[in-house]
């Protein structure tokens, strides 16, 4: 059981934080080449809401399965200030996400995506930092 939470735990992150750099070093860059700013707005429109539905499924897996870990598996966790700076980062990065997604997705404020996409993947590496030397 334990495996398989800690299996859907990373996957998630990784679908996650992975996201995040293939939008940021690989699908921003090449918007450039498409010549109407309509036809970027439209493509990239359609490319993040199906990457903010990933986003969404892996907040609520990594919420759950983050619980189950911790509550089950790991309770000396809950001693470690690492782990606290962990779930302060994740808050943040979830807020940082709603944020993101309400307020310019849903709103059509596109070019301002990239700047908090950026925040969030300074954020989610410093996750994957600290869950580097606490594990």
């Amino acid at each position: 059981m334990v495996k398989s939470l800690l299996f859907l735990h990373l996957l998630f992150a990784i679908v996650w934080i992975g996201g995040m750099v293939y939008s940021l070093l690989f699908l921003k860059p090449s918007l450039k080449e498409l010549a109407q700013e309509e036809q970027r707005h439209r493509f990239l429109k359609s490319v993040l809401s199906r990457f903010f539905s990933a986003v969404w499924l892996s907040l609520l897996v990594l919420f759950l399965t983050g619980m189950g870990l911790w509550h089950g598996y790991r309770r000396d966790f809950s001693d470690n200030p690492l782990f606290h700076a962990k779930l302060f980062l994740f808050a943040l990065m979830t807020l940082v996400f709603v944020y993101l997604y309400f307020f310019l997705f849903r709103r059509g404020r596109l070019s301002q995506v990239p700047n908090l996409v950026a925040v969030n993947l300074i954020l989610g590496l410093l996750v994957l930092l600290i869950i580097t030397y606490i594990s």
